[in-house]
C-alpha cells in the first residue's frame, strides 16, 4: 500500500503555486512574448472570434465543474484528499475540466493575439499541469478511490 502521507509531504513541497495562478503566470509570459518577440503573425477576424469563443467556454467550464465539486462537498484544493469521485457533468468527458478549461482559456488567449511566439507560454501550462498537478492527483485518486477510480480513468480520457 502506498503511504500517502510522505507523498503528501513531497508533493506539496514541489508546487505551492495554484493551477489558476500558474495559468495567469503563462498567460503573462505569453502576452510578454507576443509583445517582446511577435514571431509569425497568423492574425485575422476568424482566428480572433474563435479565441475569444474558447475563452468564454474555458470560463464557463471552469466554473461549472469547480460548482460540481462544491454541490458535491468534495475539495478543489489541487492538494486536498477528495471526498468523493465525481464522474457527470463535465466529468464525464473529461477527467481533468478544469485544468483543460485553463488550457482552453489559454488557446483561446493565443488565437485572439495572433502570433506563433505566445504557443511557448501554452505549452509549458500543459506540460506542468501534467507534471506538478495531474499526476500527483490520479495517484492521490487511485489510493482513495481504487477499483471505481481504475474504471472511472478507462472510460474517460484525461484531456478529452
Amino acid at each position: 500500500m502506498v503511504d500517502i502521507s510522505s507523498h503528501l509531504e513531497n508533493e506539496y513541497s514541489l508546487n505551492k503555486i495554484t493551477p489558476p495562478t500558474l495559468a495567469l503566470f503563462c498567460l503573462l509570459g505569453m502576452l510578454a512574448l507576443h509583445w517582446i518577440v511577435p514571431l509569425g503573425f497568423m492574425s485575422n477576424w476568424l482566428l480572433f472570434i474563435s479565441g475569444v469563443g474558447l475563452m468564454v467556454l474555458g470560463i464557463v467550464m471552469a466554473i461549472g465543474a469547480e460548482g460540481q465539486f462544491r454541490r458535491r462537498r468534495t475539495t478543489v484544493n489541487h492538494l486536498g484528499m477528495p471526498a468523493k469521485l465525481v464522474t457527470d457533468g463535465w466529468f464525464k468527458y473529461s477527467r481533468n475540466p478544469m485544468y483543460l478549461s485553463f488550457i482552453l482559456m489559454l488557446i483561446g488567449a493565443w488565437l485572439t493575439l495572433g502570433s506563433v511566439s505566445p504557443l511557448f507560454g501554452l505549452a509549458a501550462c500543459f506540460f506542468l499541469t501534467e507534471r506538478w498537478y495531474i499526476t500527483s492527483e490520479e495517484k492521490r485518486l487511485m489510493v482513495t478511490f481504487g477499483k471505481q477510480y481504475e474504471s472511472y480513468r478507462m472510460r474517460t480520457r484525461r484531456w478529452l
